[in-house]
Formats: C-alpha cells, structure tokens, sequence
C-alpha cells in the first residue's frame, strides 16, 4: 500500500490554504469539493495538515451563519461594509473559537498571521475582532427555537428561505432535525468492485492495518464509515477496488433493477458512479449505454470504466432531452439521474446552502422536465423508466414526476418494494415514490420514482 507522504507545511500554511479555499468559493463561485480535492492533491500535506484544510475550509461553509453572527456581536462595522477579505479571515478564526475549541490566544495569533500576509493594514482590526470574540463568546446571544426560522438561520447555518421552505415542507420539528443532519460531517461510504476485490478482501484489509470502516447493514456492495489514509483510498480507486459512492445513490440502481440481456440507458451518467453500478447489477450480458453532453466528463467516466474492469458499458456524446435520437432503439430500462438543486447532499456539499436562491428550484424543475419527456421515448413500451433527483424540494421531485404522468398516461407508478431494503421500503408513498432524507436514513437526500410504460 501506498504510503503517506511528509508534510512540508506548517500549520499556518494549512490555514493559508483553507483561507485561499474560502475566498475562491465566496468571491469566485467556485465549488468547495472540487477545489478542495485539486488543491489537496497537488499539496504535499500529511494527514494531519490534510484533515486540517477540510475541517476549516468545510466548517465555514457549514456554519457561516453562526460564525457571521459571532463577527457581529463584536465588530464596530455591519458585516456588509466589511472587506471580504478580512472578513473571510475573520471566519477562519471564530470558526476555530466556536467549533473547534482552539485554545484563545492560538485562534487570535493565527488569524493575525493570515491577516499580515494577505491584508497589511487589515491585521490590526482582525486582532481587535477575535481579542474581544475571544474574551467575550460566552455572552454572546441566540435566537432560541421558540423563533425556529431565525433559530434554523443563525444557530444551524441556513439561509433564511431555505428554512422556512423547510418549516413548511416538514414541519417545526423535522426541520430542526433535517438541519441538525446537514451540518455533520460526513463518513466515507464506498461501493465495492467484485471484479477486482471483495469486500471481505477490503475489510480484512482495514481491520489488519488497525483502520476503521464496516460493512453495511444496508447494501452487500456497500463499506460504510471508512477511515483509511488518503494514499491508501487513492491507490484501492486506481486499481478499481471500489469506487466513492453515497448509499443513496447505490439505492437509486437498485430500483432500475438491470437484468441481464436488457438494454439499460443512464442518462445524465456522468462522472459514471450509477452507470459502473448498472453493469454490475445486470452483469455482463446486460448492455449499459451512458450517455451525457460533457465531454470532459465522458473521458472522466471512460476512465472510470476502464479501472473498474467493466465491458458491458457504452459511453454515447449527446443531449437527453432528446435521448431517442441518441440511443436510435428504444431501452428496456431509462435512468434520468436529473441535474438539480442538490439540497439532499448538504453534508458533503455544505457550500450548496449559499449558492442557491428560491428561483433556481422553478427553473431546474423546469429543466427536469424537459429531460423526464426527452427520455419517455427512449424506453420501450413495457419497460421502466426511473427519476432520482438529490434533493427533497416538491418542486424538483413528486412535482416533475407527477406533471409528466399527467401529459403521458402511457406511463404509470410502479412500486419498487420488493427491490428495496425493508427499512426503505417502509417509507414509500402511496404512489410508491422514495425520499430518502439524511435525518432519517443516515444518507444523502434522494428522490426516487419507478415508472412502467404500458404496453
């Protein structure tokens, strides 16, 4: 096994980069995951440093409102009028004040620090802000529950609309508690390669080498709360071991349900997680065709294929708003797999909460729509077309699906019961619809529908 490399950076310089992190996502519009595994992997950090840029850069994002609210019980300026550099600097320190307990006059000298390289004159306000945060954090006063949407909005880290969209969609309680779920931090769920090792190999790896990680009670392709060195988990993805994939996602295969000799289309397939997991279900006389518009990210996905050992998958360029004339014969199975507002992945994603605004969910329904139509006729009278979305918005989930049986009655629900897990399938809806959410499943949030075309 691959081994860890030295660090040649210090704390500080770990620091440096969180801030660097930060101020591209906030001024740049950058996406946090992305940025955070380039920037890790062409560092030369050790699993300590590498722990620390994540926990900082991730636990801004998480609880920037908490933090926000901590900056402006001790600035003599509205956080608005603020520089965005000092202000991300800010962040940085009282998030390591509030979260992670760094002892005062660490928080303090560090944030300085990170001040004098970046900013000059802006050192000296820093150092006044997290003197006074540090002296007086204890006095600092919340909304209570009794006021849930501030309450949602400043203690838990969610942006005002979301949580009265969640008050209403869920209910006081299970919002606080959906809430609650989006601000842990996440465990490593991988999904293992039969083809290249079984999951007893890999356990039995981990317990050998005294690492951590379980197999699920859930699914039997499926290693969850993971913990094993990053060279360690780099090296079992490049052999094609196993893949990084939610248990949710796993799920959404299983209700396509591939058999073999089948035509299976994955539209929207890229980076290729459900299309691998497709053509291991249906085996190898089962035909998978992946298609996406993306053509970075079909030789992403053509990499992927070829790691894991798989011959059963086609990788097709094209649009699937007009799958039927991508794939020319109509499949035995559909997965639209949808792009949308991913508010089930804020776990992993917690940088999601502040890129997205009240009008984005009309407009991805929108899109999800189109898309849902632009498949129906790739799939063949009597097969199924399935819809899975990462998030729990009515708009992006039971509305898209429902408007669309409305305009084709050749389609209809079916349930997957018998392809589920008994604790899954104890959730469906009357019409047979899943939604998976992170506070009662321990998963990321998916919506799932299984729909027979008649005939």
């Amino acid at each position: 096994m691959a081994r860890e490399r030295k660090s040649v950076l210090t704390a500080v310089d770990a620091r440096d980069m969180a801030y660097q992190l930060t101020r591209r996502v906030h001024a740049g519009g950058g996406y946090l995951g992305l940025l955070i595994r380039y920037s890790l992997d062409n560092a030369k950090l050790d699993a300590r440093d590498r722990a620390l840029v994540a926990e900082l850069a991730y636990g801004v994002q998480r609880h920037r409102n908490k933090v926000d609210h901590v900056i402006a019980a001790f600035s003599n300026r509205p956080l608005k009028e603020l520089n965005p550099e000092v202000l991300d600097i800010l962040r940085l320190g009282i998030f390591q004040l509030l979260e992670m307990h760094v002892p005062p006059h660490a928080a303090v000298n560090e944030s300085v620090e990170l001040a004098k390289r970046h900013l000059g004159k802006g050192a000296g306000y820093v150092n006044a802000v997290m003197r006074c945060a540090a002296e007086g954090l204890e006095q600092v006063c919340w909304p209570g529950p009794d006021d849930l949407p501030a309450h949602l909005e400043v203690v838990h880290s969610h942006p005002r609309w979301l949580a009265e969209y969640l008050i209403k969609r869920f209910g006081a309680e299970e919002a606080l508690q959906l809430c609650q779920a989006n601000n842990l931090v996440p465990t490593l769920t991988l999904r293992v390669n039969p083809l290249r090792a079984s999951r007893e190999q890999l356990l039995e790896e981990i317990a050998s080498r005294g690492w951590r990680g379980k197999p699920s009670g859930l699914l039997p392709e499926s290693l969850v709360e993971v913990a094993i060195p990053y060279p360690t988990l780099m090296e079992w993805l490049e052999k094609g071991f196993c893949v990084v994939q939610d248990e949710s996602s796993m799920v959404v295969s299983r209700v396509v349900d591939p058999r073999e000799g089948e035509v299976v289309v994955d539209a929207c397939a890229a980076p290729g997680g459900k299309a691998t997991h497709l053509a291991l279900l249906g085996g190898e006389r089962c035909r998978v065709i992946a298609v996406d518009r993306n053509p970075k990210r079909l030789k992403a996905m053509r990499n992927v294929v070829d790691r894991l050992g798989l011959k059963n998958v086609e990788i097709l360029a094209g649009d699937s708003a007009h799958l039927s004339e991508v794939v020319k014969s109509p499949a035995d199975a559909v997965l639209l797999d949808a792009p949308c507002s991913g508010l089930g992945t804020l776990r992993r994603n917690p940088d999601l909460k502040w890129k997205r605004f009240p009008g984005d969910i009309a407009n991805l329904a929108a899109v999800q729509s189109r898309l849902i139509r632009g498949c129906a006729d790739a799939v063949r009278p009597g097969g199924v077309l399935v819809y899975s979305v990462c998030t729990f918005t009515l708009e992006e989930t039971v509305g898209v699906v429902e408007g669309f049986l409305r305009e084709r009655k050749d389609f209809a629900p079916e349930s997957p019961e018998s392809l589920l897990p008994e604790r899954l399938a104890a959730d469906l809806s009357p019409r047979g619809y899943l939604q998976i959410l992170p506070h009662r499943h321990d998963m990321e949030g998916m919506f799932i529908a299984r729909l027979r075309r008649k005939g």
